[in-house]
C-alpha cells in the first residue's frame, strides 16, 4: 500500500514540474499590466519567498484546468519554512496535490495527496471555493485528511488588490490555516499570515507578517519581515 501511495505521489509531482513548464511557455502574454490581460482564463503562478526575522517562507501555488472545457483541473500547493538558527525550530516542508473537479460555478471537489515533513504521505478529500477577478482573490477550502490520523482542515486566502495608479496597484492578503485532529480531538497546527505591499506589473514587494501556533498549548512563533510576490 506504501509503495503504491509512492508512486501515485511521484506521478502527481511530476505532472506539477510538467504544468508548470506548460504554463512558463504561456505567460507572455501577461507582460501587459492591463485588467484584460489580468483577467486572462490562463491562471498565473504565484511564487513568494519571505524573509523574516526568525525564518525564510516559501510559497508557490499551481491551479489549471485538464482540457480547455472540462470539469476536471489541477491544484498544487507549495509550502516551506527554514529558520536561521535550528534551535528556533525545524524545517517545514509541505506539498499538496489534488485533482479538482467542478460542480458549479466556483465550487469544486478535491482529493489528492500531501507530503508533510511530520506527517509523511496523507491521503485527503474536501471541498474547495475560488473567486478571482484582477481586483480580489478569494479561495476557501475544507478537507479530512485520511490517514495516519483523521484530521480536519480549514484553508482560506484573501487578496485585495485595488489600482493606485495606471502601473500600480496596493497589494494586501490575509491568509488563515487552521488543523484539528479528529481522532485524538485536539488542535494541531494554526496560523495567520498577512501581506501588505505594492504591485508594478507582476511583481509585488512589501511587509509580511506571520504568527503560527502549534499543538494543544497553542505555542506561538512570529516572524516579521519583507516579502517579494511574482505571477509566472
Amino acid at each position: 500500500m506504501t509503495r503504491v501511495i509512492w508512486i501515485i505521489m511521484s506521478f502527481l509531482l511530476i505532472l506539477n514540474q510538467i504544468a508548470f513548464s506548460q504554463k512558463k511557455q504561456t505567460t507572455s502574454k501577461f507582460d501587459s499590466p492591463s485588467d484584460k490581460n489580468t483577467e486572462s482564463p490562463k491562471s498565473p503562478i504565484p511564487i513568494e519567498t519571505m524573509f523574516g526575522n526568525d525564518k525564510v517562507n516559501y510559497l508557490s501555488i499551481l491551479n489549471f484546468r485538464l482540457g480547455k472545457h472540462d470539469r476536471f483541473g489541477y491544484f498544487g500547493v507549495t509550502t516551506l519554512s527554514t529558520p536561521y538558527d535550528r534551535d528556533n525550530g525545524s524545517n517545514e516542508f509541505i506539498f499538496s496535490n489534488a485533482i479538482t473537479y467542478k460542480l458549479r460555478s466556483n465550487i469544486y471537489i478535491t482529493s489528492g495527496l500531501q507530503y508533510h515533513f511530520l506527517k509523511g504521505i496523507v491521503p485527503y478529500s474536501g471541498l474547495q471555493f475560488l473567486s478571482a477577478n484582477p481586483k480580489w482573490l478569494l479561495v476557501m477550502s475544507t478537507n479530512i485528511g485520511l490517514w495516519p490520523k483523521t484530521g480536519f482542515q480549514s484553508v482560506g486566502i484573501l487578496e485585495y488588490k485595488p489600482l493606485l495608479s495606471k502601473k500600480l496597484r496596493l497589494y494586501t492578503r490575509f491568509q488563515g490555516v487552521y488543523n484539528f485532529n479528529l481522532e485524538n480531538g485536539f488542535h494541531e497546527r494554526s496560523l495567520i499570515y498577512l501581506r501588505t505591499g505594492l504591485t508594478f506589473k507582476r511583481t509585488s514587494l512589501g511587509l509580511g507578517y506571520n504568527l503560527d501556533f502549534y499543538g494543544t498549548s497553542n505555542t506561538r512563533q512570529q516572524n516579521i519581515g519583507l516579502f517579494i510576490h511574482r505571477l509566472f
